[in-house]
């Protein structure tokens, strides 16, 4: 069958081209998404069988005292705002950083680049045999004792297990300096100039053209690393175990995965702890695009030009 009309022609070819896509987005997203949905409601047992039970998951969650939901969540949230805001800072001043001339700048991007690239359970577990306590000889506390300071347990603390997180977190965040990098590359150099040239410092010459230019990239960066940091797995699995110390590092996805693959009947409350996540997940980034301005209105005169008096 010849298709005459060249649009319907372009458009079938378009749809050919993104049904790959579109088929992995129905199979692998959406469709385990409806059936997570379906069993948040039900009771499944350890042979498969399903009971429909409403809202019994989702008030065991937040009304039953043995839930470690709740516990779980608030954790989880501490880590990404505090991941959120030191991974932004850290990047960008490290981008700015890179981006001046200066013998030897390649190398650096490169050595600052090259720890992301490493996949992040061997990233976790050498950082595990260099943070171990004195007993299982941790380099961190050899050095420490070199340097006549006292060990620390910093795998066993609930404070410093944090610190170690964080610290990774920024050890593998080259991918987002490159990011930085990259959109630093278009800040218009005859601004700065313009900028110098009428006396402004190096803050302000950041604040008015540098942070203006960057500031879509940024604000998408940080929802990026908001969504990943909410996400958080591998690391508390390969440092701890059982979210220890004291269920600091009982992340929300590590308990869901607990819930769904190693406790037994406990799927359907696994998929209802899922979809809260989710819910939340999109309050927060709802929130952020609100404080960013992505819903203002327009008010028309950027595009359509001045109003007619």
């Amino acid at each position: 069958m010849k298709i005459k009309n060249p649009y319907k022609k372009e458009a079938l070819a378009g749809y050919l081209f993104a049904a790959p896509a579109i088929i992995g987005f129905l199979l692998l997203t959406l469709y385990p998404m409806i059936v997570s949905l379906v069993y948040s409601f039900m009771k499944i047992d350890a042979k498969g069988g399903k009971r429909f039970i409403g809202f019994a998951n989702y008030e065991y969650m937040f009304l039953n005292s043995g839930s470690e939901f709740m516990k779980s969540l608030q954790v989880t949230l501490l880590y990404t705002l505090l991941n959120v805001i030191l991974l932004t800072l850290f990047c960008l001043i490290i981008a700015l950083l890179l981006n001046r001339k200066f013998i030897g700048r390649n190398l650096l991007r490169a050595i600052f680049y090259l720890p992301s690239v490493v996949p992040m359970l061997t990233t976790a577990i050498l950082w595990k045999l260099i943070m171990q306590n004195q007993a299982q000889g941790g380099l961190i506390n050899q050095l420490l004792l070199y340097m006549g300071m006292n060990p620390q347990e910093w795998l066993m603390d609930k404070k410093l297990i944090f610190v170690v997180l964080l610290a990774m977190s920024l050890w593998t965040s080259g991918g987002n300096t490159v990011v930085f990098l990259a959109t630093l590359q278009d800040v218009p150099r005859e601004l700065l100039e313009a900028a110098r040239v009428d006396g402004a410092n190096a803050f302000w010459q950041f604040r008015a053209v540098t942070f203006q230019t960057i500031k879509p990239v940024l604000f998408f960066q940080m929802i990026m690393c908001m969504v990943t940091s909410i996400q958080i797995f591998t690391q508390s699995v390969a440092l701890s175990s059982n979210g220890g110390p004291d269920r600091m590092t009982y992340f929300i996805n590590v308990m869901i995965y607990q819930h769904s693959f190693k406790d037994l009947g406990l799927r359907g409350l696994a998929s209802a702890e899922a979809w809260i996540v989710f819910l939340v997940t999109m309050v927060i980034a709802l929130v952020m695009f609100t404080i960013g301005g992505t819903f203002k209105k327009d008010d028309g005169t950027t595009r359509k030009g001045r109003k007619k008096h």
